[in-house]
């Protein structure tokens, strides 16, 4: 494979590629202006768009000083006079201030080629790329842009005053100046490969069929892949959550402290399942969202942290009961207790199944969730034996043991649980 030094520093325009995101206005510098060169250069490196059958679709005009105010005026005026019914005072009042916050305002026009050599969207497109190269040098100038559609953008009377034709297009304004509230994390963006379909084989059918159901080497199955697991796994935890709150009741209820520790145990698997549905939850859900942010990793961490102090509590309570009934043995309902644990080991058995076909495949959360049931399911096989050895030899100590063992696993999941989690709580790290 060719391998080759990079003419260009890529590191450092992977960074400004991730920090680039819009800033508003109002998070602006007051009365600090950007220099005309740097608005030059801006609009320079928006000349290098891409630029198919060299129509140079884009065309600018850049409002700075007085002329801000004049462009405040002049958008508010039009839209005063062409807003009709769904006329806002409140948006009025904003289309005359906004402008004055910024250092620059720069309206985005596409101008259509009066050959029509192209197809309306590859000039759009071709202005898009303009706008997005101002977007990176703005990035790298250390400055902040905001590109709006709002105002008066689709206002067919806009045109005109832009130098704009019938079949040209207003799209928009882009406004720049210093950063006076710096953002506090990166914008949020879905995992790229939920939107990646990785195919290197050459595949016997064009049809979209044929492609679909043939074997790829793909980083994500389908679009619907995460909605797919996210209902995996809840349906899990539905499971899950039933058979663990029926295996405490009768194992109470019957003395069982095998069935008892069993049933708690299935808690570190509601747990485990659990942070999995919430992160499937959530980022499909607020991964796009524009009203907050999170970080997932964080959020799954501090659940699990949290989730492994609760069960350590139940493991040192489990054990101190086991060990009481060593010393003072209480007759058990062995029928009752061996039936509801058989119904958890099948119920294991059913969320084996429903996650079992994702096990091998790139999805971490899935696979653990799958290894977590596989375990619960041997922890409900060990009660199973327990109690039933408990039946036929009358051994009732057995149960006892087997419920302190079962406090020893829990001990063992919180642990590991308390490590992992609480090491990237704090970003833990060790010394060089």
């Amino acid at each position: 494979m060719k391998t080759s030094i990079p003419p260009y520093d890529v590191d450092q325009l992977n960074e400004i590629i991730k920090n680039r995101r819009s800033i508003y206005p109002r998070q602006y510098e007051k009365g600090e202006i950007v220099p005309d060169e740097v608005i030059w250069q801006i609009l320079e490196n928006a000349n290098r768009a891409p630029n198919h059958k060299q129509t140079e679709p884009w065309r600018f005009k850049v409002f700075s000083g007085e002329g801000r105010r004049y462009f405040a005026q002049l958008q508010a005026a039009i839209y005063q006079e062409h807003a009709g019914e769904d006329y806002s005072e409140s948006r009025y009042q904003k289309l005359l201030e906004y402008p004055m916050l910024a250092s620059h305002v720069i309206s985005i026009g596409m101008r259509r080629n009066e050959q029509g050599v192209l197809p309306e969207n590859e000039e759009i497109a071709a202005v898009a790329c303009a706008v997005e190269n101002m977007f990176l040098t703005v990035t790298a100038y250390g400055l902040g842009s905001y590109w709006t559609t709002a105002g008066i953008t689709y206002f067919e009377q806009s045109k005109a005053y832009f130098d704009l034709g019938e079949k040209d297009k207003l799209m928009g304004f882009f406004f720049i100046g210093y950063v006076a509230i710096p953002y506090k994390s990166l914008s949020r963006r879905s995992p790229i490969q939920t939107k990646v379909e990785w195919i290197s084989e050459y595949k016997n059918s064009a049809s979209p069929g044929g492609l679909t159901s043939a074997k790829t080497v793909s980083l994500i199955a389908d679009k619907s892949g995460m909605h797919d697991h996210e209902s995996q796994a809840r349906w899990v935890v539905i499971l899950t959550v039933v058979t663990m709150i029926v295996e405490i009741v009768i194992g109470y209820y019957s003395n069982s402290m095998a069935l008892t520790a069993e049933g708690w145990h299935m808690s570190t698997h509601v747990f485990a399942i659990g942070l999995t549905w919430s992160a499937y939850f959530f980022t499909r859900k607020y991964s796009q969202s524009q009203k907050i942010s999170f970080q997932s990793d964080r959020l799954l961490s501090l659940s699990g942290f949290t989730s492994a102090i609760v069960l350590q509590i139940i493991a040192v309570i489990m054990a101190v009961e086991s060990i009481g009934r060593l010393i003072h043995p209480l007759p058990i309902k062995f029928g009752e207790a061996i039936a509801v644990a058989a119904i958890g080991l099948i119920v294991n058995g059913i969320s084996a199944l429903l996650l079992r076909h994702d096990h091998d495949n790139h999805d971490h959360n899935i696979r653990a969730a799958y290894l977590h049931v596989l375990a619960d399911g041997l922890t409900s096989l060990t009660a199973i034996i327990a109690l039933s050895f408990g039946l036929f030899f009358h051994l009732f100590w057995l149960d006892a043991i087997s419920g302190i063992i079962g406090s020893i696993v829990i001990t063992s999941w919180a642990v590991q649980l308390i490590k992992g989690s609480g090491g990237k709580l704090v970003d833990f790290k060790k010394a060089a």
